[in-house]
């Protein structure tokens, strides 16, 4: 997990993130698949809500480049406020998913000492 990490961080900047989808495996995995769904329902329900609000303002460009690293294409979208929505989103979704990915990385650790001994 670790060297997947290290070798996805980059493109993940970029949003290429298949090589974390397929590589981790996120897909077709039970437990990596379940903080997917719950980030998938939660993160539009906090950005619905604050852009409702009106506490960010709602992007009204169409920006094209969507290999713009993350933050700077928000930052040119929305403005600072929309850069600390960012911020929220990213924390609230790491909470989600560290202690899948502790699960997972425990199950992948007892594999490896199994396989070692």
């Amino acid at each position: 997990m670790k060297s997947i990490g290290k070798a996805t961080i980059v493109p993940s900047l970029f949003n290429i993130n298949e090589p974390v989808i397929y590589g981790a495996p996120v897909a077709f995995n039970p437990i990596l698949m379940i903080p997917m769904w719950i980030n998938g329902i939660i993160t539009p329900i906090i950005v619905y809500i604050v852009l409702n609000l009106g506490w960010v303002d709602i992007p009204s460009k169409v920006f094209q480049l969507w290999y713009t690293p993350i933050g700077i294409s928000t930052y040119i979208l929305t403005g600072f406020k929309g850069v600390l929505l960012l911020v929220a989103v990213l924390l609230q979704m790491f909470i989600v998913w560290f202690p899948f990915v502790k699960v997972y990385d425990k199950q992948e650790l007892k594999k490896e000492q199994l396989a070692a001994e």
